[in-house]
């Protein structure tokens, strides 16, 4: 049987001596937890609360770490944090903000470094449900901007609060928490450079607001608690992960917005369920293959051609298809930890669910698959919604992975499909910053075109960061010029002068990523892929700038 441990924190006040002198007043943390906690104690799991001075970042550390050890595939860990949230300089580069997000405990603040290798610590197959009523945009400036919307009946209203009453937000104090920082640098810069395990667990967080804007705090209750309250409803509440999400959004004011983030290993069954299940597969999804087929030729050729399978799903139904290099790939309890972009393909991660008679493996995806592979093992998914599990059923369970249909990959030759025909992009390790713009050899394949995307920070390659794209940040050839031809431009792709001067100016790591897309059309994006495709694409490689000494502008300057 699955069972479940939560930890629920809250902080009304932290230690003033460990902030400058102050204490981080709040009034409804503790609420929270304490709310938190009794959900969790009626459903089943076995619950901690930590709160004010308990909520230390060493206690916090070792009742999640005890969790972890305890749980195993099935099971379910909850974590509620609810306090101040603040950030702190990002030393590795990891983050495209160049921030990282923490939670202000007692004594010190907790990075999402931290947090990441505590999830880390947990088994393939665990989920953890992590809420975090909190915000990370301490800013005077958005505090003072706060304020002033609270002065409209409207706006207060929203917020349960009386007109011109002084808002509370749980944006910590900047002062405060950076000389918490500069008295625990050294310790939060281990911190940001050693937890950088990956997470084999699945994890669903829905925060109390965007990175860029305020959580309120309330006399009994934070807004995002009292409202996420309100939608379960004593437990009335059947939706999924998605919808309860929505349905707290839809209760909130437009400047607070809860943010649904998941990581680790994706797991639909998870994401379909009721929000706190214990016991997996109660969500109603079913896993019988009535009414379900796929099917594909029991061999077929390794080369530049993808594998196009027929599909069959009920009338009115969406579907979805999963190819691994090992049929054991699809028990994502027992293996989910095993699978990454080069064994495993699920359309579902990079694409609506789908209705059709067929289905044909993208030309990136295929790549990775069969590089190695001599067999290739696949399934079906069936859904009733265009965009969630709903009702969802499968060819072939996860307890019965060993079972999935294959094809054998061939080694005959197709036209075009040499180990040259393999896309690539590559440049020099280096280039100097104030050199001339950088040189890619490119090779899309043959009789194919390509697009050169080149960026600041590799995670603005990946779907959860494009939104942040900007013109200092990210260039992509295709946005400004057709699709380019090896053939008319064999000496490589040259980045343009002007894109050079504003990326290399921006690059705040001192590096700068890329990644080439292929397409078969001049025009159009036909039968393309990407040599990073956006759910790696923090993985993309790149080249540093190096600072090397200008001579002739020394010497003009009479220096």
């Amino acid at each position: 049987m699955a069972k479940g441990i939560a930890v629920n924190i809250g902080l009304n006040f932290v230690n003033p001596a460990a902030y400058n002198g102050w204490d981080g007043a709040l009034a409804g943390c503790i609420n929270d937890a304490r709310d938190m906690n009794q959900i969790a104690t009626q459903l089943g799991y076995t619950a901690t609360m930590l709160t004010d001075a308990q909520a230390t970042a060493s206690e916090v550390t070792r009742v999640i770490g005890q969790a972890a050890r305890q749980l195993a595939a099935g099971d379910i860990c909850l974590v509620s944090y609810s306090g101040h949230g603040s950030q702190i300089n990002d030393v590795t580069g990891d983050e495209p903000d160049g921030k990282d997000e923490t939670w202000v405990l007692w004594d010190r603040q907790l990075l999402d470094d931290e947090l990441n290798g505590l999830w880390s610590s947990f088994a393939a197959g665990v989920r953890i449900f992590l809420l975090s009523d909190s915000c990370h945009s301490g800013t005077v400036a958005r505090v003072m901007s706060f304020q002033k919307k609270f002065k409209s009946a409207e706006f207060a209203a929203q917020y349960g609060r009386p007109v011109n009453a002084p808002p509370r937000v749980r944006a910590a104090d900047p002062a405060a928490v950076h000389a918490n920082y500069l008295a625990n640098k050294s310790n939060y810069e281990v911190s940001q450079w050693t937890h950088r395990a990956s997470v084999n667990a699945s994890v669903t967080l829905i925060s109390g607001c965007q990175d860029n804007q305020l959580s309120s705090d309330g006399d009994a209750n934070g807004l995002f608690t009292q409202r996420l309250k309100e939608v379960w409803n004593g437990g009335a509440f059947s939706g999924s992960y998605a919808q309860f999400h929505s349905a707290i959004v839809a209760r909130m004011p437009s400047d607070q917005t809860p943010n649904l983030f998941r990581s680790g290993v994706s797991n639909p069954a998870f994401d379909a369920e009721k929000p706190f299940t214990i016991g997996t597969g109660s969500a109603g999804g079913g896993t019988g293959s009535g009414g379900l087929s796929i099917s594909a030729p029991s061999s077929f050729a390794n080369g530049a051609t993808p594998v196009t399978f027929a599909v069959s799903v009920p009338s009115g139904q969406y579907f979805a298809v999963e190819v691994a290099t090992e049929a054991g790939l699809f028990n994502s309890t027992a293996n989910g930890g095993q699978r990454n972009d080069n064994n495993f393909y699920a359309s579902w991660k990079v694409s609506p669910f789908r209705q059709d008679s067929s289905f044909t493996v993208p030309l990136d995806a295929w790549n990775r698959l069969r590089q190695g592979a001599s067999r290739l093992y696949y399934r079906l998914w069936c859904t009733s919604s265009p965009t969630a599990w709903v009702n969802y059923r499968v060819t072939t369970t996860d307890s019965n992975a060993q079972a999935a249909p294959s094809l054998t990959l061939t080694t005959q030759s197709q036209p075009g499909s040499g180990g040259g025909d393999t896309p690539a992009i590559t440049a020099p390790t280096a280039f100097p910053a104030n050199g001339a713009a950088p040189r890619f050899q490119v090779n899309p394949g043959a009789g194919r075109y390509y697009a050169v995307e080149v960026s600041t920070n590799s995670w603005y390659f990946t779907d959860q960061y494009s939104a942040q794209r900007n013109d200092n940040n990210f260039y992509g050839s295709w946005k400004v010029s057709p699709f380019q031809s090896s053939a008319l431009y064999p000496a490589g792709y040259t980045l343009p002068a002007e894109v050079w001067s504003r990326l290399r100016d921006n690059a705040t790591n001192g590096r700068l990523y890329y990644r080439m897309w292929w397409t078969e059309s001049p025009t159009q994006w036909v039968g393309h892929g990407c040599t990073t495709p956006n759910s790696s694409g923090q993985n993309a490689p790149s080249f540093a700038l190096s600072r090397e000494f200008d001579m002739e502008a020394f010497a003009q300057s009479g220096k």
